[in-house]
């Protein structure tokens, strides 16, 4: 936990760091006489009379000076990131893999976990889902989780930060030992992190996160043996973990 805070802020500052200089992205753009409008880059071996621009399909276009109303740079039209932007469902599947764990249980070994979203986007900015998982501690564990998602930027490219909440299940009994007899009960869980968004297409993106999970899981402890009582027994598990998703639509 003491190494959470400064962890988060460097996160924190590099995505501001990275959000102003995706921010500072321009394009040219020629706003044509009859009303037509051309993104791309302007070539340098346009002539005087002539002007060259090349768009963001490839495409080279030759101009008349006396066709052109006005050239200007301006931030880059992304038509894929408009259409994927818009309000409707999506669904999402995210492999996350431990870089650390708190806990004697895991040590430092790499365990992978996935879960599966149904989410919402209200806008360019905000989702929110419901998700399921399957995770590793000591033994399978499957997390029903509320999720919220907050992008920085409307563009392609688009930092981001995670927040998830929700009660952990067992997917599997914890063996017994000599004296006691466990009921697995489960707990409850949350995450926080922050990562990169970059849609692909019209119906796809990609997400890289770094996030702190933290969890809590609970057994009622049955005596085997008559000099042992029966009690209750709470293990927390702290984990900083890479995240790798896919969002489709």
């Amino acid at each position: 936990m003491k190494n959470l805070f400064p962890t988060l802020t460097t996160l924190f500052f590099l995505t501001l760091i990275v959000n102003n200089a995706l921010s500072q992205r321009k394009e040219d753009v020629i706003y044509l006489s009859d009303g037509s409008v051309i993104h791309g880059i302007i070539l340098k071996d346009s002539s005087v009379r002539k002007i060259r621009i090349m768009n963001h399909a490839g495409d080279t276009w030759v101009f008349d000076l006396k066709e052109v109303d006005s050239v200007k740079r301006e931030k880059p039209f992304e038509y894929r990131a408009l259409m994927f932007n818009q309000p409707g469902f999506e669904f999402n599947i995210n492999a996350e893999f431990l870089i650390r764990s708190n806990n004697h249980a895991v040590g430092k070994a790499v365990i992978p976990g996935i879960n599966l979203v149904c989410g919402y986007r209200f806008n360019p900015y905000v989702t929110v889902g419901t998700e399921i998982g399957m995770e590793f501690y000591q033994w399978m564990e499957i997390p029903f989780s509320a999720s919220l998602r907050i992008r920085t930027s409307k563009r392609a490219i688009s930092p981001l930060v995670l927040l998830r909440a929700g009660y952990t299940i067992p997917a599997e009994k914890r063996a017994d030992d000599w004296n006691y007899k466990y009921r697995s009960l489960g707990g409850y869980h949350a995450t926080i992190g922050m990562g990169i968004e970059r849609i692909i297409n019209e119906n796809s993106s990609f997400i890289f996160s770094f996030t702190y999970h933290y969890q809590d899981l609970k057994y009622n402890l049955s005596a085997l043996q008559q000099w042992v009582q029966d009690r209750e027994r709470t293990e927390s598990y702290s984990r900083f973990r890479l995240s790798l998703g896919y969002i489709f639509r």
